[in-house]
């Protein structure tokens, strides 16, 4: 049976485990190349994507 000493430092260990792959992941992506993927429109898009109608300019 593991004591508490021994659970926390393998937990320890699988802490730093993960904080080094995510420092690793992080290294290698930096510096990024390529823009964004996503370009905010500036206002709010009226067209009903699902539709393609322009709900302004539906009758009433």
């Amino acid at each position: 049976m593991q004591t508490s000493h021994e659970v926390e430092r393998a937990a320890r260990q699988r802490a730093d485990h993960l904080e080094a792959l995510i420092d690793e992941a992080g290294a290698e992506s930096f510096p990024a190349s390529d823009p964004p993927a996503v370009h905010p429109e500036p206002g709010p898009v009226t067209t009903n994507a699902a539709t393609a109608i322009d709900p302004a300019e539906t009758p009433s």
